[in-house]
């Protein structure tokens, strides 16, 4: 059977993005499963009164239902070397699942801290993280995404990011590039010079 994940940000006692993160979930068990019971997030999720205000990762494995939730302290990680990198157009990746080893062989084989993956042509995500671009005016994020991630929906939501196509060719129009996820939005979220994947 497969297993799934929802990775939530946690900090100051309070869980980010969670209604986005509980439509994921859900979609994902009813895509998957059958005869599943509702399951809120938010009931299942105990916030214990000695966890610090700092930043953690709250890490939740599931399928049909929920097997594992840990909290794990989290600091965000300086990207030095990022490079584009080609993926089989079979490769899909639209639900987050436990499995995704194949995504540290790319690592493993580039020897880089990160990966701007290409499919078909098309930006597609990074490896643990969607991806934005900044024209000089506003950040835009690739339409041709591998998966659906919260950060992603919820910036698109409230206006704060656009999605195009945008194709390996199209990079030039651009000044620099955010990576974006549960763990960082748009201000946190380390800004590269788009030189690196030129």
């Amino acid at each position: 059977m497969f297993q799934f994940i929802e990775s939530i940000c946690c900090e100051n006692k309070q869980l980010r993005n969670l209604d986005y993160h509980q439509k994921r979930f859900d979609d994902t068990r009813e895509d998957n499963f059958s005869d599943f019971q509702p399951i809120s997030l938010k009931d299942k999720i105990t916030i214990n009164n000695d966890l610090s205000n700092d930043k953690y990762k709250v890490r939740i494995v599931y399928d049909k239902d929920i097997q594992s939730i840990e909290f794990l302290p989290y600091t965000m990680k300086t990207i030095e070397t990022i490079k584009l990198f080609t993926i089989d157009d079979k490769v899909d990746y639209s639900y987050k699942y436990v499995e995704r080893s194949f995504f540290d062989e790319y690592i493993n084989e580039t020897k880089t801290d990160d990966l701007v993956l290409v499919k078909s042509n098309y930006i597609t995500d990074c490896i643990y993280s969607n991806i934005v671009f900044f024209d000089g005016e506003q950040w835009i994020t690739p339409k041709t995404f591998l998966l659906k991630g919260t950060m992603r929906e919820s910036l698109l939501d409230n206006g704060k990011i656009l999605q195009k196509n945008i194709k390996v060719s199209d990079l030039n129009n651009f000044k620099s590039f955010k990576r974006i996820n549960a763990m960082m939005n748009l201000d946190e979220s380390q800004e590269i010079h788009i030189s690196c994947l030129l």
